[in-house]
């Protein structure tokens, strides 16, 4: 006869269920654990994968920086700052390690009038361990200086009686007389705007729009108008302004002035080329067909700048670098180029004050980001300012008429490159 134990056989059942919880616990913590470990790495890698986009913008905004080192654009060497000279067509490669995120990137721009800009972002991801590259590829067009007919960095105050704005395209002849401004073929493009500050309308007839930007608190108005409306989108850069290179020959004045239309003329240019004048109290005269650099270290007055025109293609040109603190024109005759595009003046970071008065007629541009400039006066002509300035603050007395040249968009001096397409390869 044989017996059973049935004590011990239950003991061997609550071993197995015991053993088998045990089992399935381990196996649901070994499951949760390594979900843990895959979710980690997925979010490791989602990471590195947006800090490798990153790390390739970094890469575009150095190339951007490279193409923008100031104004005015043309004065651009791409081969500067370690891009080397272009090998089949291609400038760079520039590469950088980013400390922070254990990436680094290489870019490269072409050698195009619109480069197109190629940079590869990689970053490193040891926990996993992986190595995630992206590709972009940034396509760029010249973005015009002056997007406005007169645009500050703080503060636009018009407080005149009669200031009035409007806007005329010197290349179409619906829209001026031979390249001229003409008061019966206007359009509605005069642009106020400012970057930050209050813009003052006052009394003034705005034939366009008040272009406000982020910082830029109010605009005031009492009798004016705008025609445009006002819009709070602009949001825009003006670089600093740049030297030409090479060093320029010094100016001396004439034994005897030129006089011409009744002005007496103290500086004359018959040859184009790139000069200097110290401390500048005298008149400028331009002979048609020269093309004059004009680099002005110290303060600087005139009574009259004359930029000489002979037709489309024998017209002269005058650009100005103003490296002191203060320039100052006043007269009966104080810029006349016949166009916008003859006459440009630049004014650097020592650049802070410009002044312009009188009853003369101003055609020209100003482009003077650190400068605070005042215009006062006005003639009885039509023509008080024809062109387009960009300053940090501007104050407008008497019964200034500003005039922007639409076509100083396209066809005028470029604030550098901007990027078109962005598009990842």
């Amino acid at each position: 006869m044989i017996c059973r134990n049935g004590k011990q056989a239950q003991r061997g059942s609550v071993l197995m269920v015991t053993l088998f919880m045990v089992g399935l616990l381990g196996f649901f913590v070994f499951a949760y654990l390594y979900l843990v470990r895959t979710q980690r790495s997925f979010v490791a890698r989602s990471q590195a994968w947006n800090a490798a986009m990153a790390v390739a913008e970094a890469g575009v905004e150095e190339a951007l920086a490279q193409l923008n080192p100031g104004a005015p654009a043309s004065s651009i060497n791409r081969s500067a700052n370690g891009w080397g000279s272009a090998v089949n067509g291609i400038y760079g490669p520039i590469s950088r390690t980013l400390a922070n995120n254990n990436g680094s990137y290489t870019v490269v721009y072409t050698t195009d009038t619109y480069p197109t800009i190629y940079s590869t972002g990689t970053v490193t991801v040891a926990s996993i361990p992986a190595t995630l590259t992206r590709v972009v590829r940034v396509t760029t067009s010249d973005a015009g200086l002056f997007k406005a007919g007169l645009a500050t960095k703080y503060n636009l105050d018009l407080k005149g009686n009669n200031v009035e704005t409007d806007s005329f395209n010197s290349t179409l002849g619906t829209l001026s007389n031979n390249g001229q401004y003409d008061p019966t073929k206007t359009s509605t493009n005069g642009d106020l705007a400012s970057i930050a500050g209050i813009v003052n309308v006052g009394n003034a007839d705005i034939n366009g729009s008040v272009l406000l930007g982020p910082g830029a608190s109010e605009t005031q108005l009492k009798n004016g108008t705008v025609t445009g409306g006002i819009t709070n989108d602009f949001n825009v850069e003006f670089p600093d302004v740049i030297l030409p290179s090479g060093t320029p020959l010094a100016a001396a004045p004439l034994i005897v002035p030129l006089v011409t239309n009744s002005v007496s003329y103290d500086y004359a240019f018959f040859i184009s080329g790139y000069y200097s004048i110290a401390d500048l109290k005298a008149n400028i005269y331009v002979a048609p067909g020269v093309n004059v650099n004009l680099l002005l270290t110290g303060d600087a007055t005139a009574d009259s700048i004359r930029v000489g025109s002979g037709g489309t293609n024998t017209s002269g040109s005058l650009t100005i670098y103003m490296d002191g603190p203060t320039f100052t024109l006043t007269g009966t005759d104080i810029v006349d180029s016949g166009n916008a595009l003859n006459f440009s003046y630049y004014g650097t970071t020592n650049n802070t004050t410009v002044k312009l008065g009188g009853n003369g007629t101003f055609t020209g541009t100003v482009y003077a980001p650190e400068a605070d400039f005042t215009m006062g006066g006005g003639g009885t002509t039509p023509y008080d300012f024809v062109g387009a300035g960009v300053v940090k603050s501007a104050t407008l007395n008497g019964h200034f008429r500003f005039h922007y040249d639409e076509n100083l968009t396209r066809g005028g001096p470029k604030s550098g490159y901007v990027a078109t397409s962005w598009t990842e390869l």
